[in-house]
């Protein structure tokens, strides 16, 4: 696989956590966040962003998310993006909640563990 290519979307995953991240230190908490339309919506697609990566990652080289700490649900993060697409009138922000609570800082501590291993 060629580094690069995966260097790129391991580095977009990194920055659409640290986009959320701001935005999250921006906010009073995590519901008010949310229960502003603009700044959901941003944050939905920036997990939309995070999803394709972790797809483009899987599609060129199925093995590369094993190799990662296994406490990331690369599955679950593939198939996030399914869920903000096909739910989008009905999406639980208990489960964006969730997301932004307990499952984006091991997710960013891994993509840039894996940068750092890159040839």
């Amino acid at each position: 696989m060629p580094s690069s290519r995966a260097a790129k979307w391991f580095a977009d995953i990194v920055a659409a956590i640290d986009l959320i991240e701001v935005w999250r230190s921006e906010a009073a908490d995590i519901g008010a966040l949310l229960g502003d339309a603009k700044s959901q919506s941003a944050i939905e697609r920036q997990l939309l962003l995070i999803s394709e990566a972790a797809i483009r990652l899987h599609r060129i080289d199925g093995d590369i998310t094993s190799r990662l700490p296994p406490e990331i649900d690369w599955p679950g993060v593939r198939g996030m993006g399914n869920v903000i697409r096909h739910r989008y009138d009905d999406l639980d922000i208990e489960i964006l909640k969730d997301v932004l609570e307990g499952k984006l800082t091991s997710l960013k501590l891994a993509c840039e563990r894996a940068l750092k291993a890159l040839p």
